[in-house]
């Protein structure tokens, strides 16, 4: 689990700066920061998930992390 913790976040952090190359992303945000943030939601639904939470748990919950990004 800990490789693909790793690999998840390695994609997360090559595709934060494209997104902010193309506008989808504010330009003043420390990507390294925000990286490890999201890597974060992700793992907490993981848990979520492996805990038994339903897939309608989940997309609720990471919708509400998503209104909760702060960007």
């Amino acid at each position: 689990m800990t490789a693909v913790r790793v690999e998840n976040e390695a994609a997360v952090r090559r595709r934060f700066p494209e997104a902010q190359k193309a506008g989808e992303f504010p330009k003043d945000k420390n990507l390294e920061d925000f990286t490890r943030y999201f890597s974060m939601l992700l793992a907490g639904l993981s848990i979520q998930a492996a805990n038994g939470a339903s897939k309608a748990e989940l997309r609720r919950t990471a919708q509400m992390a998503v209104a909760h990004l702060g960007y």
